[in-house]
């Protein structure tokens, strides 16, 4: 009997194809409530990182810092993803090796992603309301309110070249994060391989779907409450630009673009040509 700690990386890119399979034939209506569930604990990943850090964020002086903060919070929304089991948008690009080794069609990977980030939008959609009507933006005063609806504002300020590369350079740390838990082999080995790389993503500030939903939607939804814009600093013709166009045009479109380029293209494509890929010499050979 093996013990090992962990997979191999080889061993982690056939588990990832079997892992790939599953998702991509499960039943329409089980993705949807598994994406729905991944969409919500994002979103508790968003509204935790960004209480305990908006003090800190409001202040020019310790955006930095506050970043740090927001970091090691948010990842708690991928644990949930990975341990308590749910399917999110980005982690899902990986379905990729499994297309790759045509043991899954390229319809069943897209349709399956379409079907995940629909899911994951109304997950975030119903905590993004749930958390306004509790009243938790009111904290100091309208600030964590404020540093909401600023940093929706912000969000939709970039232009597509810039979503696209963010959201690139933010699903290529989140897929490889999700990789490396599929090596370990219990809850501790997830939650530890499963952390950092989510840390840097979220501190690095790249865009991420499944999060801006909670983001966006959350800035929609209070950007017209005089004591988030007074602590903001904003004014109702400044919140002008939260609105649903803005929010999928100017932000959820070219960053699901760039998600789905940055895991296919730098973790799926490189390691599927590093670990599953035959090469013609060998076969020849060995015939």
């Amino acid at each position: 009997m093996s013990d090992k700690k962990m997979l191999t990386p080889a061993e982690i890119a056939s588990y990832t194809v079997e892992a790939g399979i599953k998702k991509a034939t499960m039943k329409p209506s089980k993705v949807l409530a598994s994406a729905f569930l991944a969409g919500a604990y994002i979103s508790f990943g968003v509204f935790g990182s960004v209480a305990a850090s908006y003090n800190l964020l409001a202040n020019p002086a310790t955006y930095g810092l506050g970043k740090a903060v927001a970091g090691l919070m948010f990842p708690t929304g991928l644990i949930l993803v990975l341990i308590a089991g749910a399917d999110l948008f980005t982690g899902n690009i990986l379905i990729t090796l499994a297309a790759l080794q045509k043991k899954v069609t390229w319809s069943r990977a897209f349709t399956n992603w379409a079907l995940v980030w629909i899911g994951n939008l109304l997950g975030a959609l119903v905590v993004s309301g749930l958390v306004t009507l509790s009243g938790v933006f009111d904290w100091s005063s309208g600030l964590y309110g404020g540093v909401i609806v600023k940093n929706a504002i912000g969000k939709l300020s970039y232009d597509w070249i810039a979503l696209i590369a963010s959201g690139i350079l933010c699903n290529w740390l989140v897929c490889a994060t999700v990789w490396m838990t599929y090596a370990a082999k219990d809850v501790v080995g997830k939650v530890f391989t499963g952390f950092f790389g989510v840390f840097l993503f979220v501190c690095t500030g790249f865009e991420h779907s499944v999060a801006n939903m909670g983001y966006l939607f959350s800035g929609l939804f209070n950007k017209l409450n005089p004591m988030y814009l007074e602590a903001a600093h904003k004014t109702v013709a400044d919140t002008s630009v939260i609105n649903i166009p803005n929010i999928f045009m100017n932000n959820l479109i070219p960053v699901t673009i760039g998600n789905i380029l940055g895991g296919m293209i730098f973790i799926a494509f490189i390691y599927n040509f590093i670990f599953l890929k035959e090469d013609k010499k060998e076969v020849s050979k060995s015939s």
